[in-house]
């Protein structure tokens, strides 16, 4: 790490419009290509901080990249990679489904795959891991979490981001200051912050008490290289602006936690910035609130960025002590993912071995007591009623599924296979009154009914629930007694509404892992996962 006063004269030999260039993501350029010159002049100039790039286009991706290394220039290169490199050929994995496995070499096998792909494809960081704690009566987005244990989020945090240093592989814990928004917030009501604003009542005391306590671990252990904040609005600390724009938040993190390194914003695509504020005024105050690097909104140029944020800097939003503050932080990353490491976490086959296993090893049961994961008799005949995966009708391709790791067919297949003897009926997620009373009739001639449900999770769907009708017509089977099992993929909690049944079988979201569930169910697997989070089922 250089000294103090040579950073100094860094800085003081840089332009205003290179200073500016830094504290700027280029993203419009996944959108829009006819802005990639200017962006390529940018990295020529030295004047761009970063990159997101799509990993699904190497010739754009290549352009980049090597306008960076022929311009000597150590351009922040960076995606969303939550859950793996998006082209790997590896499993993909869910924070949950590596929680519930619950061992250390999982994560580890992660996060070595992830460094290496990515610095194999030119990325030198990633926006992970999250470190949000699950809370509230039905929360959203529960495949990107670990758990709802403050600490535990903060040990499986800490054996990603410890590899990712190894590998000199940029982390980011987020979002800044937490998922859950304080101890004794379960009758918080969900709000996906991609569809609207968020809020919180939590204090400065309960952030610091709970929410925060991931960030304050990864300090401790020297592992925390950024942070991406929320766009939620603390009442009780800032009740004009979100977190993205308040220096009151931003200065927990900052005076309070004492972190020194590159604070990103989240994209400021989200509904909870775009919605509500101007873009200049959105960049000028996110920068002025302490964060050092934008994510602008994707329909906003890179040159209209750095112009925004100049004309932030001479109305004085954005000062020269700020500015120069945030460059060096900016500065001091761009050296890090420039060294190469000294003692790198190389992928082996054992880790391979690892990420394939976790699908199955993911797999949890849950059952009253005395109760096998397997049902009583595998051979008898039995009904499986599956819930589809949401579907919507495009005029080029027709009917397509929106949920890409489920097929409900395919899970049909698995049943037929391993339960011959069985008969399959399917509901839709929006079931009309004929559905139901077809899945009704069948299963009145049948002694055993087996449940296949699944609920889609991800960003702007602002629920990661059943449908209503879908829970009505479960429950009315439910209600028969006749229910030996309920095997159920997506959130947990989507189940909840649903009445008691004596075994089931959760294989969260990984394709995979709908094959080991129902080989569980047969007495053909063990169930080694153990639920991430403590859900009350009824």
């Amino acid at each position: 790490m250089q000294n103090k006063e040579t950073m100094e004269k860094r800085i003081a030999e840089m332009t205003l419009e290179q200073k500016l260039g830094m504290l700027v993501c280029s993203r419009a350029h996944i959108f829009h290509e006819e802005e990639l010159d200017d962006v390529i002049d940018l990295i020529k100039n030295h004047a761009l901080g970063g990159v997101q790039l799509r990993t699904n286009r190497p010739e754009i991706n290549k352009r980049i990249i090597d306008a960076a290394k022929e311009a000597n220039h150590p351009l922040l290169v960076m995606a969303d990679m939550e859950q793996g490199f998006p082209e790997t050929k590896l499993p993909l994995v869910p924070m949950c489904c590596l929680s519930a496995c619950g061992k250390k070499e999982y994560y580890h096998a992660f996060a070595k795959a992830l460094s290496k792909e990515a610095k194999e494809a030119g990325f030198n960081g990633n926006w992970g891991p999250v470190v949000d704690i699950l809370g509230g009566a039905n929360p959203l987005n529960i495949t990107r979490k670990f758990s709802d244990d403050p600490m535990k989020v903060a040990e499986a945090a800490e054996e990603i981001s410890k590899i990712f240093k190894q590998n000199h592989f940029f982390s980011t814990a987020k979002h800044f200051p937490g998922g859950k928004a304080q101890k004794g917030a379960e009758n918080q009501a969900p709000v996906d912050s991609h569809l609207m604003e968020n809020s919180s009542m939590a204090t400065i005391d309960d952030l610091l008490d709970f929410s925060t306590v991931p960030y304050k671990h990864l300090m401790e252990k020297g592992l925390m290289d950024c942070v991406m904040s929320t766009h939620t609005v603390y009442k009780n600390i800032d009740p004009e602006y979100p977190a993205t724009l308040s220096k009151k938040v931003i200065d927990i993190l900052r005076k309070e936690i004492g972190f020194d390194g590159v604070i990103f914003t989240d994209s400021l695509s989200m509904s909870g910035i775009r919605q509500k504020y101007d873009m200049e005024f959105a960049e000028g105050m996110a920068i002025a609130a302490g964060h050092d690097m934008l994510l602008p909104c994707f329909n906003t140029l890179t040159k209209e960025t750095i112009a925004n944020l100049k004309k932030n800097y001479e109305k004085g939003v954005i000062t020269d002590e700020r500015l120069n503050e945030a460059v060096r932080h900016v500065l001091t990353l761009q050296d890090f993912i420039s060294q190469e490491p000294e003692n790198p976490a190389v992928f082996t086959e054992e880790d391979e071995r690892l990420l394939k296993n976790i699908a199955k090893d993911c797999v949890t049961a849950i059952t009253d007591e005395g109760v096998s994961p397997s049902l009583d008799d595998p051979e008898s005949k039995k009904v499986f009623i599956i819930i589809e995966e949401e579907k919507r009708m495009d005029q080029e391709l027709g009917e397509i599924s929106i949920a890409p790791w489920y097929e409900s067919k395919r899970v049909a297949e698995v049943i037929k296979k391993t339960f011959p003897n069985s008969e399959i009926a399917f509901l839709p997620p929006l079931s009309i009154p004929s559905d139901h009373q077809r899945v009704l009739e069948l299963t009145s001639q049948n002694k055993e009914v087996v449940l296949v449900t699944q609920c889609y999770c991800t960003a702007y769907l602002g629920t990661d629930s059943l449908t209503r009708r879908s829970e009505a017509i479960l429950n009315a089977l439910i209600h028969t007694g006749k229910v030996s099992a309920l095997v159920h993929f997506g959130s947990p909690y989507a189940i909840r509404p649903l009445l008691h049944v004596k075994r089931k079988i959760f294989g969260y979201i990984m394709p995979e892992s709908q094959d080991y569930a129902i080989e569980i169910l047969a007495g053909k697997g063990e169930a080694k996962g153990t639920m991430p989070f403590n859900v009350e089922f009824k």
